[in-house]
């Protein structure tokens, strides 16, 4: 706002001075003086924020132009207006006070100037109304401004929370798994071992006292013990043990899981066929080539939503990433898509590229038969 009142100001005041100098006014150190005080008084005005200051620097300035109408030169009235509209605009902060100050004032000039102080009041009228109106926008937009940043630190501070609620759950769900594989373990063998120490020592004590045949039951019984623990311990760790398609599957959700978190892109992922017999090495490829996939999908796609297909067939494994982004009909092969191209070829395997109706990559990888999954 001060941007427009200070031009409108400067045009006022060169106004004047062509209008003395055209003119051949007298007084010229009078004019000169006032014009001086004028600029003066209005750096000062812009300057301070005090508005008891601001008030009475404006009072003072409208003092000093009704001094000079009526002993001095009455050209300078024409800043009235200017010293009206700044109390309504600026220091009352009511637009229409100012108009009814501007007319007021009419009662008391000299119809000789009316029509030029009419024409100046008008157009200062439009330029403070402008300023204001403008102003007022403005703050409404940086008081939005200032509510939606409240609003994205508050949401970033309640997924920071969630985050690490989510984190805690985990760590205490590591806790849990560790007590129960250290509670089978100390069940099965260490009663296993304890036992069979305690056997043991027994037949250490008959062969020492040559009882051969108590000694070889007692080592019997030893075995069968041993044995028995064995076979538990072998189900305690294939109960504890996932099998590797879990583990696998799940290392891919948790890729496409922290995809969405940053992204915000919609993403599905669907599979069929048996997954089991997917090798590591497989695995391996195809948890690479979905990581460099959405990564593109990120720097380059512009999509807003993205398909992941995992299938298993007799002859091959197939994993299809696609997004509904700008595509490219000329594809041209960074180091990321050769990357891609390479680990499948490295199996045996080939990747299709398609950037027809938004972009997809699928990798081929071939399979020889159940075989292939042990």
């Amino acid at each position: 706002m001060e941007g427009w009142v200070v031009l409108s100001n400067f045009l006022i005041a060169l106004y004047l001075v062509l209008k003395v100098i055209i003119g051949k006014i007298e007084y010229y150190p009078v004019f000169v003086f006032f014009l001086l005080l004028f600029a003066s008084i209005n750096v000062l005005y812009f300057v301070v924020d005090n508005k008891l200051v601001k008030s009475s620097l404006m009072g003072l300035f409208i003092v000093i132009l009704w001094w000079n109408y009526v002993y001095g030169n009455r050209l300078f009235i024409l800043f009235l207006p200017f010293g009206l509209y700044n109390i309504a605009y600026i220091i009352l902060k009511k637009p229409l006070s100012g108009v009814i100050f501007v007319l007021f004032s009419f009662l008391f000039l000299d119809k000789v100037l009316l029509p030029e102080y009419f024409l100046i009041s008008f157009l200062l009228y439009a330029v403070y109304q402008f300023s204001f109106v403008t102003s007022v926008e403005i703050g409404k937009l940086k008081e939005e401004n200032a509510n939606l940043r409240k609003k994205i630190y508050l949401l970033s501070a309640e997924r920071l929370k969630n985050s690490r609620y989510e984190e805690q759950l985990k760590y205490v769900a590591k806790l849990e798994e560790r007590n129960e594989i250290s509670q089978k373990i100390h069940d099965y063998i260490g009663h296993t071992i304890s036992g069979s120490l305690m056997q043991l020592e027994a037949v250490k004590i008959l062969v020492l006292n040559n009882e051969k045949k108590k000694a070889e039951e007692f080592i019997q019984r030893t075995i069968e013990v041993l044995r028995s623990g064995h076979e538990e311990i072998r189900k305690v760790l294939k109960e504890i043990k996932p099998e590797s398609d879990k583990v696998e599957i799940n290392r891919v959700k948790l890729l496409i899981e922290e995809f969405k978190r940053t992204s915000n892109l919609e993403v599905s992922f669907k599979w069929e066929g048996k997954i089991e017999r997917i090798n590591y090495v497989y695995w391996s490829i195809m948890y690479e080539n979905l990581r460099e996939c959405l990564t593109n999908i990120l720097k380059h796609s512009k999509a807003t939503k993205v398909e992941i297909f995992i299938g298993v067939y007799n002859k091959f494994v197939k994993l299809e990433v696609k997004d509904n982004g700008i595509g490219k009909e000329s594809i041209k092969k960074g180091l990321g898509l050769i990357g891609i191209e390479e680990r499948a070829a490295g199996v045996g395997g080939k990747v299709i590229l398609d950037g027809s109706n938004g972009f997809s990559v699928i990798t081929l990888l071939p399979l020889e038969g159940e075989e292939n999954g042990d």
